[in-house]
Order: C-alpha cells, then sequence, then structure tokens
C-alpha cells in the first residue's frame, strides 16, 4: 500500500541489506516469467558477456572488485540485470570453459522512495536481496558508507545506475552524475590503505529496449488519443504527417502548459534567467522546465541551483522532510492542533512537488530524438513519456484517459557489457592534488558515459 503523502508521517526508517538466499532463489526463479508476462519482454538478447564473466572470475578468484555502472532507461531495468547475472553470465561461462564458484548476484543502491509509490514490501524485499536505500536528495553518510563496505568487503559487486533516475529512452544515454567515480576512487582508496592487492573495476552496462514495426497502429491511435484530449481535430494520420503530428502534439502541449505558468504562477520565474520567445522546442522545453521548478523552489524557500535534475532531487528532499517528520519524535502524541499544522505542511509540500513532477517528466521530452532515427521504439519512448506528463496532471480525475499507460506491444530487451575501466590504474594521478583529483573524476565519468553510448544500436525502423 502507497504511503500517504498528503498527511504527515514518521520518519523514513533506514533497512540495512541482508541477503536471504532462500528470497534470492525465488527472485531468480521467477525473474524470466516476469520479465516475459509482466513486463512484455519476449525476447532477451544479450551482447559481450564474456566481459562479465571474466571480471566475476576474477572477483572470486580474489584478484578485483568491481562496480556494475547500468543504464537506466526504465524501472524495469533491475530485472534484466538480474537475468543477466543468473542466466546469461553462467550459460556464457560454461561456453567459455571458464567454472565459476557461484552463480553471480549483486547487490544494488536504490532511492529510498521507492516504497512509497510501489509499497512496504519493498522494506523488506530489497534488503534481503542485497538493496541498499540511499536519500538522493542529500549527503546520505550512512548510506555512503554502507556502500563503500559493500564494494570493498561484500560477497557480491556492486551495481549502480549512474543516469541516477529513469530517463525513459533507451538510445540516449543522460547526463551521468559524478557519484559513482568517486565511489570508485574512495573504494580503490579503502583497498590501498588496507594492503590489498585487488583491482578496482566499473564495469558499464547498456540496456536498451525494442519494439517490433507491429507497434505502427497503436502509436497513430495514441497520438490521435492525446489529440483528441487536448481538443485537437485532425485527419487520420498517415506515415507521411506521423513524425508532423507528433511534434505538433509536444510543441502544442509545451505551449499550452507554458502559458499556464506565465499567466497563474509568472511572479515565480527566476528574476536571473530572461528567456526570449523562441521556435525551438529544445529551447521552449528548457525554459518551460525552469519556470515549473522555480514554482516548487519559491514554495520551499530553496534556490535555482545545479542542473534540472539536480533540482528536482533537492525538490523531493525538501517534500519529504516536510512529510517524514525527524523533529516529531511521536506524532500519535500530537495535540489535535499540532496534528492539523502537521498534516496541513506535508499536504503542501505535496502538492508543490506535484510540479516538481511534472518538470521531472517534461525534462525527459526532447525534439530531435525521433527525427533523428524514427523508429517504432523511439515514438513509443516519447508517446510515453507526454503520458507521464498528462497523466500526473489528470491524477485527480478518476474517469481520466490516461490512468492507464497504452500497451504497445510485446519488446525485446539488449543486455550490453562494455569493457571494464581500471579505477586503480587512476588513483595515483587522483592522490596527487584535489585538482588532479577533480579532474580524474571528471575524465572517469565521461569515460563510463563514452562506454554506455558505445553500446547502444540503432532500433528497427
Amino acid at each position: 500500500m502507497a504511503v500517504d503523502l498528503t498527511r504527515v508521517q514518521p520518519p523514513l526508517k533506514v533497512y540495512p541489506p541482508k541477503i536471504n538466499q532462500f528470497v534470492l532463489k525465488i527472485i531468480r526463479l521467477l525473474t524470466p516469467f516476469w520479465l516475459r508476462w509482466q513486463c512484455g519482454i519476449k525476447q532477451i538478447e544479450t551482447r559481450y558477456v564474456d566481459r562479465l564473466v571474466e571480471v566475476t572470475k576474477k572477483f572470486q578468484d580474489g584478484k578485483a572488485r568491481y562496480i556494475l555502472a547500468f543504464r537506466h532507461p526504465t524501472t524495469d531495468d533491475p530485472f534484466g540485470m538480474l537475468y543477466m547475472l543468473a542466466y546469461a553470465v553462467p550459460e556464457q561461462a560454461k561456453d567459455m570453459g571458464i567454472k565459476l564458484a557461484k552463480t553471480p548476484h549483486s547487490s544494488f543502491v536504490y532511492d529510498r522512495g521507492i516504497s512509497m509509490w510501489a509499497g512496504d514490501y519493498i522494506n523488506w524485499l530489497f534488503p534481503a536481496l542485497g538493496g541498499i536505500s540511499i536519500f538522493r536528495g542529500k549527503l546520505d553518510r550512512p548510506a555512503l558508507n554502507l556502500i563503500r563496505q559493500q564494494i570493498t568487503s561484500g560477497e557480491s559487486p556492486l551495481s549502480m545506475a549512474p543516469e541516477g533516475g529513469t530517463n525513459g529512452k533507451s538510445e540516449l544515454v543522460a547526463e551521468l552524475e559524478p557519484g559513482i567515480a568517486q565511489i570508485g576512487f574512495w573504494a580503490a582508496e579503502d583497498l590501498l590503505k588496507e594492503g590489498r592487492t585487488e583491482e578496482m573495476l566499473i564495469v558499464p552496462v547498456g540496456i536498451q529496449y525494442e519494439y517490433s514495426t507491429a507497434a505502427w497502429d497503436k502509436i497513430d491511435e495514441t497520438i490521435a488519443a492525446i489529440e483528441k484530449e487536448c481538443g485537437i481535430t485532425k485527419p487520420a494520420i498517415t506515415t507521411a504527417t506521423r513524425y508532423q503530428r507528433l511534434y505538433d502534439l509536444g510543441s502544442y502541449l509545451v505551449q499550452w502548459v507554458s502559458d499556464y505558468y506565465k499567466t497563474f504562477y509568472g511572479n515565480y520565474a527566476r528574476k536571473d534567467k530572461d528567456v526570449p520567445d523562441s521556435e525551438d522546442l529544445a529551447i521552449r522545453i528548457e525554459d518551460l522546465a525552469d519556470r515549473i521548478l522555480s514554482v516548487a523552489e519559491m514554495s520551499f524557500g530553496i534556490k535555482a541551483k545545479g542542473s534540472p535534475i539536480d533540482r528536482c532531487r533537492r525538490l523531493e528532499q525538501a517534500g519529504w522532510d516536510r512529510i517524514f517528520r525527524n523533529d516529531l519524535k511521536d506524532i500519535e502524541q500530537l495535540s489535535q492542533v499540532e496534528r492539523c499544522f502537521a498534516d496541513q505542511l506535508a499536504l503542501e509540500a505535496n502538492y508543490s512537488n506535484w510540479h516538481m513532477k511534472i518538470a521531472e517528466s517534461i525534462i525527459g521530452v526532447t525534439s530531435d530524438y525521433v527525427r533523428q532515427h524514427p523508429s517504432p521504439s523511439r515514438y513509443i519512448e516519447v508517446l510515453k513519456l507526454m503520458w507521464s506528463v498528462l497523466q500526473r496532471v489528470t491524477e485527480r480525475n478518476p474517469d481520466s484517459v490516461f490512468k492507464e499507460t497504452p500497451n504497445f506491444g510485446d519488446r525485446k530487451v539488449i543486455l550490453s557489457v562494455a569493457e571494464p575501466i581500471s579505477v586503480s590504474e587512476r588513483l595515483s594521478e587522483y592522490q596527487s592534488s584535489r585538482t588532479a583529483a577533480k579532474e580524474c573524476n571528471r575524465k572517469l565519468t565521461e569515460e563510463i558515459h563514452s562506454a554506455m553510448k558505445n553500446l547502444v544500436i540503432p532500433s528497427v525502423i
């Protein structure tokens, strides 16, 4: 059951990871069926898994420690990672004549807020699988300490998604957060301090989804459905007009939402940023996201700083601080007046972060993603992002057509492994000075990003 974020709640608990082998075995057995029937993935393709076999062998022989840095386009990605480790790696190892000591597994880092929408069962399931929860909007030192301990001393490696959250686009790698590179260097330093000789590695993993060409009819139907809900009347879509209809629809939604915020929240706009009207949809989307985030930031008294994603994370944390009250020892002991004030604060925080969620979805909509490669997969991913924006706008309407995301048919998932990147080789330079450390962190982040981009393959048109 999801948490009621419109009322004050007790402080969020942190559940330490403790792998339960029985639970892990059950989840492994269920994974292929879950991917097929729940995720709609009827085909799994793996590429360069031999690289992960070799790294796993080094890990099990005590010669290396490593972090799996995986792409994160959708919420289904962890199941793909679990399948690769539990099935693809052992099969590839057998083909290579390499005997692994045990079936590979990986602990993982996840957002502490997942249980708020997924349900309380996450609080026991994820730790039982080795999950480490982290607060993304603030410096979470306890979680960082657990992560470092897992990397250097855990019985399994660690998986992290350096994109931070899902970006909705399989063929476009979002800007990476520098955290994974920094954690890699910290882990290498920890190994060195303990006098250990294992090499510290980061292994980028690509996860990509592909829809079949049979989805064209559903794509056209979805474009027409969104147009209808927006009050737009147009003739039937043809192959020749499909892209223009999608572009016009995106342009209309951006303009309408932008006008709404200018009309009703004009005084919330950032005073240090004056963006003139533009015909470039990408510029308009960026300006709109900035304007929406400014509304939420004004409510919390937060200054705009960093990338849009950074701003979203800080707003999310500010909302949690007002809903999950660490300063209230026992909310059940509050007087009626105190409880009402606390509930009102939570309600306002939730409404303020409603704006943040709209901006978060809009950030993912790009103007040229489909134009560059007009495949069914890219059309569907952009339409899903549009749908999620409208889903959030209309979430209080139980009769909304946007309540259920359209089913575009079966998918294929492609799991790819890049060459391992040695952190240990860069450690001496990293430790030479603060300036060098910052530059090494930047270069390593760029190398991980480049490796992920190189794993992307064009989807079928």
